[in-house]
């Protein structure tokens, strides 16, 4: 399997907003494995014509997400500074495949963090902010049923994160376990949980990240930011829509999807 053509063919698809073309039919069969090491060629592609790696998403780690998606593992993806929009923006749905919306937590790495054992022994030392985000999606599978290697190959389905204007500073990242989070769709509530809602805790997707990219030789940075997954579902948005997300102790951020309904 030649990786380094495939992640070629993958971004190329990307750019004209109909990601992960080589996933369909099964025409490209690929282990886990691959399928990461896939990801990671294409996060190369876009580093070297500029893009670089603002952080870092956790997936398909709540039990309402992987009963959604079909699967039973978490995923993990790329963030990518051309990607991150001010709450506020405008979004033009042509720009993605499908494209849907989760309200999740964020947090800013504070410093460079060695491996998940610092983590777990310095926990209040590992972010210096912790808020509310709504992160975007291509929400497009080629394959039925869904499998881990078409998501991961797909960067997770992750297409750019909506930020808050001003960053909430935390130190202990407990105080998530009973923040909530609720995302409205045009006034009108579509879910509400709290940090509870993820195994063990929006910190312990942090952990869970750090030990995925120490396989890769890779470590979280200081200024970083990490999406830790969705307590609600994954919800489908169309032209005209105002997604809100709130929540209690960070200041509420939103998009406005362009055109008419």
């Amino acid at each position: 399997m030649d990786i380094e053509q495939l992640a070629k063919r993958q971004l190329s698809d990307y750019d004209r907003h109909v990601p992960g073309g080589l996933f369909a039919s099964y025409s490209v069969a690929m282990t886990v494995e691959e399928a990461y090491a896939l990801q990671f060629a294409v996060a190369r592609l876009r580093m070297q014509r500029g893009e670089p790696v603002a952080g870092y998403k956790v997936g398909c780690i709540s039990p309402v997400m992987q009963a959604q998606l079909q699967l039973d593992r978490p995923v993990f993806g790329h963030v990518f500074g051309s990607e991150i929009q001010p709450s506020g923006a405008v979004l033009d749905s042509d720009d993605f495949d499908g494209l849907a919306i989760e309200g999740e937590f964020g947090l800013r790495v504070a410093r460079d963090i060695p491996n998940a054992n610092w983590l777990r022994k310095y926990p209040n030392d590992a972010i210096s902010a912790g808020f509310a985000v709504i992160e975007l999606h291509n929400y497009v599978f080629r394959n039925t049923p869904h499998n881990a290697q078409e998501l991961i190959g797909n960067n997770a389905i992750h297409a750019g994160v909506v930020l808050p204007m001003t960053e909430t500073a935390l130190t202990d990242p407990s105080v998530l376990l009973d923040t909530s989070i609720l995302v409205s769709r045009n006034g009108v509530t579509l879910g509400t949980a709290n940090g509870r809602a993820l195994p063990e805790g929006p910190f312990s997707s942090l952990i869970k990240l750090a030990e995925h990219l120490a396989g890769f030789g890779v470590i979280l940075r200081e200024g970083q930011i990490v999406l830790t997954g969705s307590p609600l579902p994954l919800y489908r948005v169309a032209r005209g829509d105002l997604i809100e997300v709130s929540c209690d102790r960070s200041e509420m951020v939103s998009c406005l999807i362009s055109g008419p309904k």
